[in-house]
This record gives C-alpha cells, sequence and structure tokens, in this order.
C-alpha cells in the first residue's frame, strides 16, 4: 500500500480521486490548496504526489519547486485544465521541464489516472 497526497481546490475532484485510490489499496490524504499540500509533505512521507496547477493560495508550480526541495524522488503527477488565458499545453509542458513524471489534462480519464499511478509508483519503487 502506498501514502498518496491529493492536492487540488475542487472538492469533487479531490473525493473522486479519493475513492479511486483507496479503492486500489493506497492511503490518501487530501489539500484544497498548494499552501496546505505542502504543510501535509512536510510532516509525512508520501510515495506520491498529485497536483493540479491552478489553485489558489500555492499553485502546482510552487509546490513542484518546494517538494523536488523537501523530497527529491518523491512520485509526481500533474493534473491541469488550465485556466483564464492559461493553455493547457503549455502548463503541462512546464509541469514536465519542472520534473513531473507524469502530467495529466483535465477533464480527466480515471483509467488513465489510475495506469499513471501505477506507473510511477513502479517506477520510483
Amino acid at each position: 500500500m502506498s501514502r498518496i497526497l491529493v492536492i487540488d481546490d475542487q472538492e469533487h475532484i479531490r473525493s473522486i480521486i479519493r475513492e479511486l485510490l483507496i479503492g486500489d489499496n493506497h492511503q490518501v490524504d487530501l489539500a484544497e490548496d498548494g499552501a496546505v499540500g505542502m504543510k501535509l509533505a512536510a510532516r509525512n512521507s508520501y510515495d506520491l504526489i498529485i497536483t493540479d496547477i491552478v489553485m489558489p493560495e500555492k499553485d502546482g508550480f510552487e509546490v513542484i519547486n518546494e517538494l523536488k526541495q523537501l523530497a527529491p524522488g518523491i512520485g509526481l503527477i500533474v493534473m491541469t485544465g488550465g485556466g483564464a488565458g492559461l493553455d493547457v499545453a503549455n502548463l503541462m509542458k512546464m509541469s514536465q521541464f519542472m520534473g513531473a513524471d507524469r502530467v495529466l489534462s483535465k477533464p480527466l480519464d480515471f483509467r488513465i489516472l489510475q495506469r499513471a499511478v501505477k506507473d510511477v509508483l513502479e517506477k520510483k519503487s
């Protein structure tokens, strides 16, 4: 069983991902923004973090930067649907450049998310 942190400002997305991952026998913590997520990441040991990019308080790019210093080997999946005036393709490319193991676009295909989680966890173990 892996320990996973999901950071997303949309409650329904967090809840769906949590249920999906629990169904795959993972332990899951949730954070509503990057600031809360980084507090949890500093206090707990995670095998994988799944984060949105466009969020209040602390965005996904800030989360990626801080995680790379806090826990350089951690698995990282980034998801984004873009935002006002933000191009999804550019956000995805930047996330990959910054070190995300996988980048997924929203709306999420949850089968693809499950496969990405499995692949990243296998790669990191």
